[in-house]
């Protein structure tokens, strides 16, 4: 069986004028494959945005590097445009896209000029279902514009993909579930048939049919979907799309300082502990206080130092700020030195780890924090290693343990460079909260998280996990403030 389709549930408009934040955020919405779903029927762009572009094109930001490639998008399709003698250009897909070049007023900011644009083709196409356009954005100040202008919008990324779901197990599932340890497809659609398609890898939670399962273990009841290889009644070994019973969770061989108090912590338990073969590629977009930075942590830390047969040779990790190129030079010390000062709450988990493992001393006592902090100081120089975002460019990571904690202030174009490093055998765990964001040149949207987790959704090799203010597990007070506060 293929692979599902991604859906989309979202209102689709006959025609679109996309605002230049949508562009700068995606790119690539001008230059689609044969395979990508179309946006719109056509896509009008403001002449105006040409020379918005340029004037961001210098900026070493990720909108300079989005505008260097619209820049480049938009002398391509005006150069086919041109050739062609025509006054559309058709992409790939079969989208078409034309540019508006007439305005009928004097428009003072770029948001003015997409409404514009929009009122203009509103008012001159020849098409009966014109008013069958939108404005893509999710831009707050162009959103008020269009509603101003009774336009309506189309807003970026109206659903925000989980990575898990939840469902009532029904009894006939139940049987097979409990028998086999996976539903087919065919079952699960057949159980659920108002459901959303699946994507590879995305979990699900089972709530058991049984009203007397009042404290059920839930990690008995999670799944993922996934590609399994069985044989069929021929005894012929066939592959099927089935959701399976999460099981590589259990193969942590001391699971008292690391076990699951959420669904969501299983479930990144399960996407952690899978090979890296099947699973090379981690994402984590989670509020604060559910776990991921210690579970990344101190999973590293057992499948790398602790394991008689280590999966992987280092830790490696980037630091936290995407503006370290322009700061780290005031920081004291060598490039060691200077990372540490900006990771240490991956320190502060691996020390909670070693507490949580009890190890003894040669006495039989319990390592005390001063031994412990010695062994963190050896772990440090013998397994961690601390490289700057800037000083990763060519390099290539195998069979690494790599970390990139707070991701949401990555930029797009450098979290695309970090993804890059990953070589055979490395596991690449991406976190971060995209509510928490201090860079001024980004947003919820636009930042490197939410453009790795929206890029590599459909991906066999990547899992998608998001863990819920609900599942906060830090403690009282972290819950508490974010009930409060947000």
């Amino acid at each position: 069986m293929t692979n599902p389709k991604i859906p989309n549930n979202a209102k689709r408009h006959r025609y679109i004028i996309p605002g230049l934040d949508a562009l700068i955020g995606d790119p690539e919405i001008l230059e689609p494959t044969a395979e990508t779903k179309k946006k719109a029927e056509l896509m009008i762009i403001p002449a105006h945005y040409i020379e918005r572009c340029r004037q961001f094109r210098d900026e070493l930001s990720n909108r300079g590097e989005a505008a260097q490639k619209l820049i480049a998008s938009f002398a391509k399709i005006l150069e086919q445009i041109h050739l062609s003698d025509g006054k559309e250009f058709i992409c790939a897909n079969g989208m078409r896209i034309i540019f508006q070049t007439e305005l009928s007023g004097t428009p003072k900011s770029t948001a003015e000029t997409t409404v514009e644009a929009a009122r203009w083709f509103i008012g001159n196409s020849d098409k009966d279902d014109c008013n069958d356009t939108a404005i893509l954005t999710g831009d707050n100040t162009l959103v008020a514009f269009a509603s101003l202008a009774d336009i309506d919008v189309a807003h970026v990324n109206p659903e925000v993909y989980t990575g898990r779901r939840k469902n009532k197990l029904t009894e006939e599932l139940a049987c097979e579930w409990h028998k086999l340890g996976y539903v087919t497809l065919e079952q699960y659609m057949a159980a659920y048939p108002d459901e959303p398609e699946l994507s590879p890898n995305e979990f699900i939670e089972f709530m058991p049919w049984e009203s007397f399962l009042e404290n059920y273990n839930f990690v008995e009841y999670i799944g993922r979907y996934q590609k399994i290889r069985r044989q069929d009644e021929n005894g012929e070994r066939v592959t099927e799309w089935v959701i399976q019973k999460i099981h590589y969770i259990y193969d942590l061989p001391n699971t008292k300082p690391i076990r699951p108090r959420t669904p969501g912590q299983a479930m990144l338990i399960e996407a952690l502990m899978a090979p890296a073969e099947e699973i090379p590629i981690v994402i984590c977009p989670s509020t604060f206080g559910v776990g991921k930075t210690f579970l990344a942590t101190a999973i590293g830390a057992q499948l790398t130092i602790f394991d008689k047969k280590p999966r992987y040779e280092a830790i490696f990790v980037c630091p936290r700020d995407s503006e370290l190129g322009k700061d780290i030079g005031f920081l004291p010390g060598d490039e060691t030195a200077k990372t540490l000062a900006k990771d240490m709450p991956i320190i502060d988990n691996l020390e909670t780890f070693l507490k949580l493992r009890g190890d003894k001393e040669k006495g039989g006592e319990r390592k005390g924090r001063t031994q412990i902090k010695k062994d963190i100081e050896g772990y440090l120089k013998e397994y961690f290693e601390f490289v700057s975002a800037i000083h990763m460019g060519g390099r290539s990571l195998s069979r690494m343990w790599i970390i990139l904690d707070e991701a949401q202030e990555f930029e797009r174009f450098q979290m695309n460079q970090f993804m890059k490093r990953e070589a055979d055998g490395s596991k690449m765990i991406i976190m971060g909260d995209p509510e928490q964001i201090y860079n001024r040149h980004l947003s919820k949207n636009s930042n490197g998280l939410s453009y790795a987790a929206n890029k590599m959704r459909g991906s066999e090799y990547a899992a998608i996990i998001t863990m819920h203010k609900g599942e906060i597990t830090r403690s009282k007070a972290s819950r508490e403030i974010a009930k409060y506060l947000g």
